[in-house]
């Protein structure tokens, strides 16, 4: 079984993958560059609150 094979098992394309990585990247971007560490955590909460839900389906 290849690679892409496996994620469309997920339900879930390569492009569909790719996809979902901006989007994290993007927002962990934009959370870096906060001008204070807390805006930066608050950032940081959300992001890992909504992958935990991700997991959970």
């Amino acid at each position: 079984m290849g690679k892409g094979e496996h994620m469309e098992d997920m339900g879930m394309t390569d492009l569909q993958f790719k996809s979902w990585l901006r989007q994290i990247i993007r927002r962990l971007e934009e959370a870096e560059g906060e001008e204070n560490k807390e805006k930066t955590d608050k950032k940081l909460e959300e992001l890992l609150k909504d992958l935990k839900q991700d997991l959970q389906g």
